[in-house]
């Protein structure tokens, strides 16, 4: 690619042979030297290639232009305000580039881009700064995938760690946010605004909901809040961002557009709008005719189990479980059978302080009261941990689904 490449500070492996010190462009122009003209602005320019994680099939590079950052950037903002004075922890371009075009600091974990954080560390990086040479306050905004929280909220929970009085917002994004979970941290962070992200590499951000926006849904209880069939069951996603446009199809797969979304895949033809693979349904809750619908989550298509006639989404129930009183976490995956249908596995990790046989005799009662009989677990197994992949950490539930496979096998040996 015809492009020039700068490094600042030392020069380190892996830096382009002929890249050039950045300090070097604080040089004095020589004599009779025009100066270099501002570049006009060109909003469908290529400006940046992501790779996506790879969780969900082979990785692809998504490209993003400059107007379609600028127009990301200006919709986070609807609802995740930066200010001057404020500083942004995150290891994440869309969030720490809108903090600097507000006139906020950026500062990013020391763990960099790893999955795999000691939350010891990343607390202490968040202040109070007193007598550090850095010269930052202490954070205002922090963003976590929630399996990053987990272990922050565990260290909290046994007296390890105690973040800054500064901090007043968390987002919570790229992964799941179960009710349960946000209840745990928002009990334990009682001044802090939670913003739960909901978007992907091609399409960022599509929806961003409150967190107590997101418990009066679960709760039901709230009656501005509750589903329009009075359930509340599914994952919450909230209102779509203002430029951001969608559309349902007969699958229940959600497809959105917007300013905000890539040119397309490299290599690929344009992008006209993005299949997210998520399936959805359109929820008005009691907020009144002409108010935009809320997304709701209930599953993603590849995560669907087909068990005889039936088509069951684990999104919609997984939720529901991690609800139960001692338990941790609950995934659901489909593990193929000798005829070619699928039989429904619950995988579920007990709570800190819940015995096994307990949490299992409190499933069997429980199950047939939130589960429709047609989706009910055919085998529940207890685990000590959830497998996960990708960057972001993500429950593997191809890995769960080869293990719970390998046992059937021997079941049946």
């Amino acid at each position: 690619m015809d492009v020039r490449h700068y490094y600042s500070g030392p020069w380190l492996p892996g830096v382009p042979a002929g890249a050039a010190a950045v300090r070097r462009l604080a040089r004095p122009l020589p004599s009779g030297t025009a100066a270099m003209e501002a570049p006009a602005n060109h909003p469908t320019q290529e400006a940046v290639i992501i790779f996506t994680s790879g969780t969900t099939g082979a990785p692809k590079g998504v490209v993003h232009t400059r107007g379609s950052l600028a127009a990301g950037f200006q919709q986070l903002s609807n609802r995740c305000t930066f200010a001057e004075g404020d500083r942004i922890h995150s290891e994440q371009l869309m969030m720490g580039l809108p903090a600097l075009i507000a006139g906020a600091h950026w500062t990013m974990p020391s763990y960099g881009f790893s999955a795999h954080i000691n939350p010891l560390r990343l607390v202490d990086e968040l202040g109070p700064v007193a007598g550090r040479k850095n010269g930052y306050d202490a954070a205002t905004h922090l963003f976590l995938v929630p399996s990053q929280l987990a272990p922050i909220l565990d260290a909290l929970e046994r007296g390890e760690v105690q973040l800054p009085d500064t901090l007043k917002t968390v987002m919570l994004g790229a992964a799941p946010v179960l009710a349960p979970f946000l209840q745990r941290a928002m009990k334990q962070l009682p001044g802090v605004d939670f913003k739960l992200i909901y978007g992907m590499t091609e399409l960022l951000p599509i929806a961003i909901a409150d967190g107590q926006e997101k418990l009066d849904f679960a709760s039901g209880t709230n009656a501005e809040h509750r589903s329009s069939d009075g359930s509340g069951e599914g994952d919450f996603l909230g209102e779509p961002l203002p430029a951001v446009g969608v559309r349902i199809g007969d699958d229940h797969e959600l497809f959105a557009r917007g300013p905000n979304m890539c040119s397309g895949y490299l290599g690929d033809e344009p992008m006209v709008e993005h299949a997210t693979g998520d399936l959805v349904r359109l929820d008005h809750g009691k907020t009144g005719p002409g108010k935009p619908a809320r997304l709701v989550m209930i599953g993603r298509k590849k995560d669907m189990i087909i068990r005889g006639k039936t088509n069951i989404y684990p999104g919609l129930y997984e939720p529901l479980v991690a609800g139960i009183e001692g338990v941790h976490q609950a995934v659901m995956v489909g593990v193929p059978d000798t005829i070619g249908d699928e039989a429904v596995w619950l995988a579920v990790v007990p709570a800190s302080g819940h015995s096994t046989d307990t949490l299992r005799g409190r499933l069997t009662k429980e199950l047939p009261r939130l589960i429709d009989e047609s989706a009910l677990p055919d085998r529940v197994e207890m685990l000590d941990s959830i497998p996960v992949s990708g960057r972001h950490r993500k429950p593997d539930r191809a890995a769960l689904q080869r293990r719970f496979a390998e046992t059937t096998a021997m079941d049946h040996a």
